[in-house]
């Protein structure tokens, strides 16, 4: 279910993780992410004043997005800016609305540190615009080997091979890429997942076990996750085990340490 409105603002204070990792601000095109993911800490989060079981079926649109970027576009100049922090800003809806695109556009002129967080393939269409940024790095979320287990945590999320070829197209074109296992899901072939990782050298490569907030404020790991993992006997050491592994080849980090902007 798509809403839009007019907000009052496109750039917000980063706060908790964000800001600690050096963050100054946030960007939302949206609120809301129709991925459907079932462990998404945005759905624990004030901002979501919708049932928790409603998350991933609906999502709304600042459409007046661009404009707030063109006129407000200085405040972010330099500095570290997060995009974005409680939606995923190449949701499939991005492909004709183009909020995000736009956004970029008007941010070229003033340079911010930019980190765009997405689990979307979408994010080649717009190359074009980051590779005119001085410090840009495209975080792709790659949480698993296996389309099965994707389907079960993640049931709208593109395929995860889509986010392969988007991670070798962005580097390709010269552009910094993240790879965040975060969370951690069950994995099919933890062998071949290590290699594959450590092959592809990211820039930055980090790695996040699931939350346990009881269902209190922040990110937490909610109850149809929890049954999940039960039934696909994944547990906390298993984690640890494939963290272990990559340390062994690379440098990784865990949870928020690796939410950082890049350098100038």
């Amino acid at each position: 279910m798509l809403e839009q409105i007019n907000a009052r603002s496109i750039f917000s204070p980063a706060t908790g993780f964000i800001a600690r990792g050096g963050f100054d601000w946030t960007c939302n095109p949206y609120y809301g992410c129709t991925f459907g993911c079932i462990y998404c800490y945005a759905m624990f989060l004030p901002q979501n004043r919708r049932p928790r079981e409603d998350w991933g079926r609906w999502f709304t649109a600042k459409a007046n997005a661009i404009d707030l970027a063109q006129r407000h576009g200085h405040k972010v100049a330099g500095k570290a800016v997060y995009l974005s922090s409680v939606t995923d800003p190449y949701l499939p809806a991005e492909r004709g609305l183009r909020l995000t695109r736009g956004i970029l556009e008007a941010l070229i002129p003033h340079q911010p540190r930019l980190v765009i967080q997405t689990r979307g393939p979408l994010v080649v269409r717009d190359l074009d615009l980051l590779r005119q940024f001085r410090a840009v790095r495209v975080n792709l979320s790659i949480p698993t080997d296996s389309e099965t287990v994707r389907m079960a945590f993640e049931p709208k999320a593109p395929p995860l091979e889509k986010r392969w070829e988007a991670a070798e197209a962005v580097r390709s074109a010269g552009v910094a890429v993240g790879l965040c296992v975060t969370p951690m899901l069950p994995l099919l072939n933890p062998d071949a997942f290590v290699a594959r990782l450590t092959a592809f050298a990211p820039d930055v490569l980090v790695t996040q076990d699931f939350h346990d907030s009881g269902g209190g404020f922040g990110a937490d790991t909610g109850t149809a996750a929890r049954r999940l993992l039960t039934e696909r006997r994944w547990t906390a050491e298993d984690y640890r085990r494939i963290v272990e592994r990559l340390r062994e080849r690379r440098t990784v980090y865990e949870g928020e340490a690796g939410f950082f902007p890049p350098r100038k």
